[in-house]
C-alpha cells in the first residue's frame, strides 16, 4: 500500500467515524427534543385537576391521554394503567383486570406494534388479574416477592413471570429505559416495588396514595403503616418526576400532589401528638378509668384509641376541608391506625 493510499484510507476512516458520531448526536438530540417539546403543563392543567374527577366519562367507559411523548395513561372511573410505545413494541405497567381490556383497545388505536413486555406492580388481584389477557408472547416481569405470592396463589389469571428480579432491575428495550427498585420495606402489600422512567420523568408507584384526596381507609390497608407514613418524603427526595402512576383515581398524580399529601401526613402526625397531650384527652381517659371495673384495661385501651382518633379526626377535618377530597371519609379509622403506631407500637 502506498503512502497516498494509506493516507486516503486513514482520512476516510476519520470522516466516517466523525459522520457516525454526528449522526448519533443528531438522533439523540431529536429524541430529547421530542420529549422536551411535550407540553407537561398542559396535561397537568387538564388532567391533574379536581374538575377532571367529576367530568363524565365517554360512553365507552374509559378515557386515555398522553403523559409523555410515548407514554399513555388509561383510566376508567377509578382505576388506571400506563403503557409506553417503544421502537420495538409496547411496554405495559400493571395488569389491572378492569382496565386491561380498555388498554388493549387503546394500544390498537395508537400503534400497530406488538405488546412486548408487561410488568407486575405487585401480587394483589386488583392489580394482577388482568395479566392473562395479554398475548402469551409478551414477556412478564416481576420482583421475587411478587413471584413468590403468585406461585402460592396458583391463579390462572395471574400467570408466573418470565423474568424475576431481586433488589433492582433495569429494562431497556426499543429506546425505553425503566428502572425498578425494591425499597428497604414494603408499604401496601408484601411485594411492593417502585419503577421509574427517567427520560419521561414518570414514577411508577402503585398504591402509595390517592392524588387530591384524603388517605384510603387504613392508609390503603397498609401492611407497614410506619413506612407508609415515611414513603412520600422518600419518593420526593429520590426521584425527579412530572407524573406519578398510582393505579387509582382518574386524575394523573403530579409532584405537587405528592408534596401536598406529604404535608397532610405530617400534619396528621402532629395532630396525634397534640391530642395525646391535650387536657381534654386526659380528662376523657380519667373518666374511662373510673367508669369500668371488670376488664378495665381492655376498655381503657380501646377508649384511648377511639377517643384519640375521634378528636384527631375532628381537628384534621377542620384544617383540611376543601384542600383535598374526601376529608370526612375514613379519617377516624386512619387516625386509629396512626394513633396506635405513634403512641403505642412505635413511639
Amino acid at each position: 500500500m502506498t503512502k497516498l493510499t494509506r493516507r486516503f484510507s486513514t482520512t476516510t476512516h476519520h470522516i466516517l467515524y466523525a459522520w457516525l458520531i454526528s449522526a448519533l448526536c443528531i438522533f439523540s438530540g431529536l429524541a430529547s427534543a421530542a420529549q422536551s417539546t411535550f407540553d407537561v403543563e398542559a396535561v397537568k392543567a387538564k388532567y391533574s385537576i379536581r374538575d377532571y374527577v367529576y367530568t363524565p366519562l365517554p360512553e365507552r367507559g374509559y378515557n386515555y391521554f398522553k403523559i409523555a411523548e410515548n407514554a399513555y395513561f388509561v383510566h376508567d372511573d377509578f382505576e388506571n394503567m400506563v403503557f409506553f410505545v417503544t421502537d420495538d413494541g409496547v411496554v405495559v405497567y400493571d395488569a389491572k383486570p378492569d382496565v386491561t381490556p380498555y388498554l388493549l383497545e387503546v394500544v390498537k388505536e395508537v400503534t400497530d406494534k406488538p405488546i412486548t413486555h408487561v410488568i407486575y406492580s405487585h401480587h394483589h388481584r386488583d392489580h394482577a388479574e388482568g395479566m392473562y389477557l395479554f398475548p402469551e408472547s409478551a414477556i412478564k416481569i416481576s420482583n421475587d416477592e411478587t413471584a413468590r405470592f403468585l406461585k402460592r396463589a396458583n391463579d390462572p389469571k395471574r400467570p408466573m413471570p418470565d423474568i424475576v428480579w431481586k433488589d433492582s432491575y433495569v429494562l431497556e428495550t426499543g429506546g425505553l429505559r425503566l428502572e425498578f427498585n425494591d425499597l428497604p420495606e414494603n408499604w401496601h402489600s408484601q411485594s411492593d416495588s417502585i419503577g421509574y422512567a427517567p427520560q419521561q420523568k414518570i414514577l411508577l408507584a402503585t398504591d402509595t396514595f390517592h392524588p387530591d384526596a384524603a388517605p384510603w381507609i387504613h392508609f390503603g390497608e397498609a401492611t407497614n403503616p410506619m413506612f407508609a407514613f415515611q414513603l412520600p418524603q422518600i419518593l420526593l427526595d429520590t426521584y425527579d418526576f412530572n407524573f406519578m402512576v398510582t393505579g387509582h383515581e382518574r386524575i394523573v398524580a403530579t409532584r405537587a400532589h405528592l408534596e401536598l399529601y406529604n404535608e397532610l401526613v405530617q400534619d396528621m402526625k402532629n395532630i396525634v401528638f397534640e391530642v395525646a397531650q391535650s387536657p381534654a384527652f386526659h380528662a376523657l381517659m380519667k373518666e374511662t378509668e373510673s367508669r369500668y371495673a371488670d376488664g378495665a384495661k381492655h376498655w381503657e385501651y380501646k377508649e384511648m384509641i377511639t377517643n384519640g382518633a375521634k378528636m384527631s379526626a375532628a381537628k384534621f377535618i377542620d384544617r383540611w376541608a376543601g384542600r383535598v377530597r374526601n376529608v370526612n371519609l375514613n379519617m377516624e379509622e386512619n387516625f386509629q391506625m396512626m394513633f396506635m403506631q405513634l403512641m403505642i407500637l412505635n413511639p
